[in-house]
């Protein structure tokens, strides 16, 4: 029995939606359910994400997945010296922010589950944390000592201005505006992975070491 062609505003949708996906993934993003539903979908299939590795393997790229495989991101494939260049950028802009990445889930984990990783897809309820955070001065603490909360004093501000960071960095999405629910992208469970990284990286440096380095010291 022959398939039935495909119809030009669905071969037209499949196109755009495919731009879109390689757009994304060339300029950084980590493409999810959440964060890019329609283009997550796509690169389920196969054949997708063999065009899209034979496209950028000219670029030395190649699709990589976060730790859950509910991530997708592009990599470098080897270390020359102009992608060793890129990559020492990116690790320094990460480095940079990695304070603030480390206390953020910190407090985001100690108002939900303190033992437990943030994990894609995961609802966070503004004013679910708002209660919990009001009624715990050790969390305000650790949201107070962020860099979105500088410019502002009373908790909901706070906590207003350490979302809009968040959305806006891509880790989370807003789900449901009226009722302030949003959702964890795969971006977030990436920093993760990378903190764990580091702080593996550490360990094996210093195995003798009894006492943590001035940067461990710095991560808690």
């Amino acid at each position: 029995m022959e398939t039935a062609p495909l119809s030009k505003n669905h071969a037209s949708g499949h196109s755009e939606t495919y731009r879109k996906l390689v757009t994304a993934l060339l300029g950084g993003a980590v493409i999810c359910p959440w964060s890019f539903p329609a283009e997550a979908r796509l690169l389920e299939q196969q054949d997708i994400r063999n065009k899209i590795n034979g496209w950028v393997s000219d670029l030395g790229m190649e699709l990589a997945e976060t730790s859950s495989g509910r991530g997708n991101y592009l990599v470098y494939r080897s270390f020359d010296p102009t992608v060793k260049a890129v990559a020492r950028d990116m690790f320094s802009r990460v480095m940079k922010d990695l304070r603030f990445y480390v206390r953020m889930l910190e407090v985001l984990m100690n108002s939900f589950h303190a033992d437990i990783t943030m994990v894609a897809g995961e609802e966070l309820r503004f004013h679910d944390l708002l209660n919990k955070v009001g009624q715990s001065p050790s969390l305000q603490s650790q949201l107070s000592e962020l860099s979105s909360s500088k410019k502002h004093s009373a908790v909901k501000e706070q906590l207003e201005s350490l979302f809009q960071r968040l959305v806006k960095e891509g880790l989370l999405v807003e789900a449901n505006t009226k009722h302030s629910i949003y959702q964890v992208t795969a971006r977030i469970e990436l920093i993760q992975d990378v903190i764990i990284f580091i702080g593996e990286s550490e360990k094996l440096s210093e195995p003798e070491s009894e006492s943590p380095s001035p940067r461990q010291r710095s991560l808690s």
